[in-house]
Parts: C-alpha cells; sequence; structure tokens
C-alpha cells in the first residue's frame, strides 16, 4: 500500500511539472498588459519599441520583450536587455508546438538593431551584430513619411 501511495504522488508531482514547463506562455492580450512589444499583423506597443531604440542611441539601459504569434496561436519570446554597451538577446521558441528540433531557447550578445526597407516600403527591425552571426527579425512596421 505504501508503495502504491509513494507511486501516485510521485506521478502527481511529474505531471504537474510537465504540465507547468509551458507556464510561462501567454496569450496576445496579456502581452500587451504586461507592456510587450506584440507583433501579430500589426504592431501593439510600438512607442515603446522606440523609445527602446532612442535608449540604445543614448547608452541608457534598458529592457524589452517582442512577442510574436505562429500561425496557430503559440507565442515566440524575444528579450532584449540593453546594458549600456550591448544588448542581451534571448529567442525563446520554447511554447512553439511546430518547432521541431529548433525548439528552445538561445542565447546570444548583439550589437545593434538594424531597420531595412523592404519591397514593399515597410521598415523591418532586426537583431544584429550578434556573436552567433544572428540576424533575427523582430518586428515590421510601415514606413513613416
Amino acid at each position: 500500500m505504501k508503495k502504491f501511495i509513494f507511486i501516485v504522488i510521485i506521478s502527481l508531482v511529474a505531471i504537474g511539472i510537465i504540465g507547468c514547463s509551458k507556464s510561462e506562455a501567454y496569450g496576445s492580450e496579456e502581452a500587451i498588459k504586461r507592456g510587450d512589444i506584440v507583433y501579430k499583423n500589426e504592431v501593439v506597443n510600438l512607442e515603446r519599441f522606440e523609445q527602446f531604440l532612442i535608449n540604445l542611441s543614448n547608452k541608457k539601459e534598458d529592457t524589452i520583450r517582442v512577442t510574436g504569434y505562429t500561425d496557430e496561436g503559440d507565442p515566440i519570446f524575444q528579450d532584449l536587455r540593453f546594458d549600456g554597451e550591448v544588448i542581451h538577446y534571448i529567442f525563446d521558441n520554447s511554447n512553439d508546438e511546430y518547432a521541431g528540433k529548433d525548439k528552445g531557447k538561445e542565447t546570444d550578445v548583439c550589437k545593434e538593431v538594424i531597420g531595412k526597407e523592404n519591397t514593399q516600403g515597410e521598415i523591418e527591425y532586426l537583431i544584429s551584430g550578434c556573436s552567433k552571426d544572428l540576424q533575427n527579425f523582430l518586428i515590421r512596421v510601415e514606413k513613416k513619411d
């Protein structure tokens, strides 16, 4: 009987750990409330992203999270923490059900965020100058006249 109770307790703990492994995932409404720069068909909290760019140019410490969503609604998090010299970057697709073998968190140290105009006349912002030669897409916005 004691062995059975022990197995039940271990099973419940394991289920709890597995169930909580994606606890960081949240939807776009929650992301907006948290102040994330949300990229899903449009950019929400764009002014926060623009302030981050200003802080980069002024060498002022700042941290933002860019949250995008897959077609299935799974969040992709990109955390940028500027320490006054470099950007500590974390790409996290651990909640993406279809990420395959590349699923998880990847960290890097980067130098800048760059904006490039695409063929549709939009500005695409990318994290760049990274030690692992990353150049990941962050957000896309309409070009301001």
